[in-house]
């Protein structure tokens, strides 16, 4: 199943939106941000939603959120917010819940481990209501740079060790590092799958078939997989063109 998912989503009207990945897509992946927190958008989402054919999973808010804050107050209302976005994708009827790890601060640049270990009890009391509310939650491996954790396969299993949590594969990350193929053994774990391209270098969210990311690779690793592919592209545009070229080869063209 292919589903579309984009930051600029959160910029526009919820309805205008749910209207345009209804017509073209079967699954939405909502950036649980901007003007789609899903706490602002859930009296208009129970209205209109149950009227289209259409899956839903939400991606945690991402800007100023660090699990791993060395400063206990931001570190607390970075899981409020996401434990709130949780508790919501729960009323909604939302199965999946991909959040980021957390990512090195200035002083965090010096106390790594540190940095882990909040990470880490972060991660379990998502765990914990993950289990509670019967909502999968998704630990999406980051890119490479400098402030970025959670980039390897290893890393990103260690932080999740000992809980139920499982992965959201970002291959557009993983190709960051060269490690596609490494990620690919990580599939018994995967409750999400991000699609998007790039060179190589940087995280650039190019369209399915503009960069170096082997999607043959994926699509024959991962043809057994069971749940949806996530095109997380820069616009409307851009996931059209990503949505035809992955359906042609997920068919076998």
């Amino acid at each position: 199943m292919i589903a579309a998912s984009s930051p600029a989503f959160s910029a526009m009207p919820f309805p205008q939106v749910l209207e345009t990945i209804a017509s073209n897509f079967q699954a939405w992946e909502v950036v649980a941000e901007g003007r789609h927190d899903l706490r602002a958008i859930e009296k208009e989402f129970l209205e209109l939603a149950p009227s289209y054919d259409l899956e839903f999973s939400a991606h945690a808010p991402m800007s100023d959120i660090n699990i791993g804050s060395l400063n206990p107050r931001m570190q607390e209302a970075a899981m409020k917010e996401l434990t709130a976005g949780l508790e919501a994708c729960h009323r909604l009827g939302m199965d999946v819940y991909t959040v980021h790890p957390s990512f090195l601060t200035p002083i965090g640049m010096v106390c790594k481990d540190k940095v882990l270990e909040v990470a880490k009890a972060s991660l379990r009391r998502l765990d914990r209501l993950s289990q509670e509310l019967g909502v999968k939650v998704g630990l999406e491996n980051m890119p490479q740079g400098p402030f970025s954790m959670g980039t390897t396969p290893q890393a990103l299993v260690g932080m999740i060790e000992g809980t139920g949590l499982g992965i959201c594969l970002d291959v557009g990350h993983a190709n960051t590092m060269g490690l596609l193929p490494e990620f690919m053994a990580l599939k018994p774990r995967l409750v999400n799958l991000h699609v998007h391209d790039n060179m190589g270098r940087y995280d650039e969210h190019l369209p399915i078939g503009d960069g170096t990311v082997d999607f043959g690779l994926v699509v024959s690793k991962l043809a057994d997989y069971g749940g949806r592919f996530v095109i997380e592209s820069r616009g409307v545009a851009d996931a059209l063109v990503s949505r035809d070229r992955l359906a042609a080869m997920l068919n076998g063209h």
